[in-house]
């Protein structure tokens, strides 16, 4: 009987053990992406490919390990953007999400600067968070914490906290509905 209890015993510590080990591989980089856009309406949890500049400049540069990217904006799922001016009546869940979608743009080309491996990311530095609203408007820190929260969310707190700077603009090209600039360093 005692073989017995032990054995049952035995049995529950080994498959803790296993659950436990399992639960903290699930726990990666790519896997925290994946499941924030599939949140945010990304079919399989994958990236899409990267979407074109809009002028005679590059998505990105690389120089030594430092990464600067070009203003990322809000691009959906099926691959339109989030256009129009902020104003007070504007839904605060959409701009939400048009920021979210705009980390996602910023992931991206972080993604392809660092070869295609989000892993080599040492440090995300410094966000600029822009949104073309009116004087006073009153979500501007909503927006540029979610642009944050984001980033920590994804390559956790060490490589993903970032100094930033919160800017209200009078309008922002092709007229984007919210953008964030992202400088990073590489492993």
């Amino acid at each position: 009987m005692m073989k017995y209890i032990f054995s049952i015993l035995l049995i529950t510590i080994l498959a803790s053990c296993s659950n436990s080990s399992s639960d903290q591989a699930e726990d990666t980089l790519e896997n925290r992406l994946a499941k924030e856009l599939v949140r945010l309406g990304f079919k399989d949890g994958e990236l899409p490919p990267l979407s074109k500049v809009f002028g005679p400049y590059q998505p990105y540069v690389v120089v030594d390990k430092d990464i600067y990217l070009t203003s990322t904006a809000a691009q959906r799922p099926d691959g339109t953007w989030m256009t129009g001016l902020v104003t007070d009546e504007t839904d605060l869940d959409e701009l939400i999400y048009a920021t979210e979608l705009s980390v996602i743009s910023a992931i991206n080309r972080l993604k392809y600067a660092a070869g295609g491996d989000l892993n080599k990311i040492g440090k995300i530095i410094h966000v600029n968070t822009l949104s073309p609203s009116p004087q006073n408007y009153p979500h501007l820190e909503i927006l540029a914490d979610t642009s944050s929260d984001m980033l920590v969310r994804i390559f956790g707190e060490e490589v993903g906290s970032h100094a930033r700077t919160i800017l209200s603009v009078t309008s922002l090209p092709i007229n984007m509905h919210h953008e964030i600039e992202v400088r990073a360093v590489m492993k």
